[in-house]
């Protein structure tokens, strides 16, 4: 067995309210070097060769492996978050086990522009966040020079729908909310 266990480091609520959790996950071993398997296998997922991060959503839980961690977010409960470490576990097994029989790839699947995280955004121009426009506000978020965090009004609860559909894009560009 490659990856012998995942253990729990904490819980905590996601950061789009509601009775959802999110956790973080220390990996028995690094795993980098199956990165690119994974990434091959997993059709959805998202690498990122430069910041050792793979990403990829299992139903509507966004799942983030770093070399020695794991970041699982949109949990139920605590049960969920434990069946969910399994569940990840045995992915990255099946594809260790596998891996003579898949083609590794370092290819970074296309990442969304600016007009795409944009569209997401309140679209305000209230310079809350530091930038003149959202659309600057954009450009920043997707490079990771700014934190979803700083922009208050996609917290409120007419935006959190947006405010969902931009953590699981920023979540597969393998930044941290």
């Amino acid at each position: 067995m490659y990856l012998e266990e995942i253990n729990l480091k904490f819980i905590e609520p996601c950061t789009t309210g509601g009775s959802k959790i999110k956790i973080r996950a220390d990996l028995s071993r690094d795993i980098c070097e199956i990165f690119p398997y994974l990434n091959s296998n997993i059709k959805s997922a998202m690498y990122n060769k430069k910041g050792q991060t793979i990403t990829f959503k299992v139903e509507q839980k966004v799942v983030t492996f770093f070399a020695k961690e794991v970041a699982i977010t949109k949990l139920l409960d605590e049960t969920d978050a434990y069946e969910m470490m399994d569940y990840v576990k045995g992915i990255v097994n099946e594809v260790y086990e596998d891996k003579d029989n898949i083609k590794p790839s370092d290819e970074m699947k296309k990442l969304p522009s600016p007009i795409e995280i944009y569209k997401n955004l309140p679209k305000l121009n209230c310079k809350a966040c530091g930038e003149m426009t959202c659309m600057a506000f954009a450009s920043k978020l997707l490079s990771g020079e700014k934190s979803i965090k700083a922009c208050r009004p996609l917290y409120q609860d007419s935006n959190i729908d947006k405010l969902e559909k931009l953590e699981v894009s920023i979540l597969l560009l393998g930044y941290e909310i």
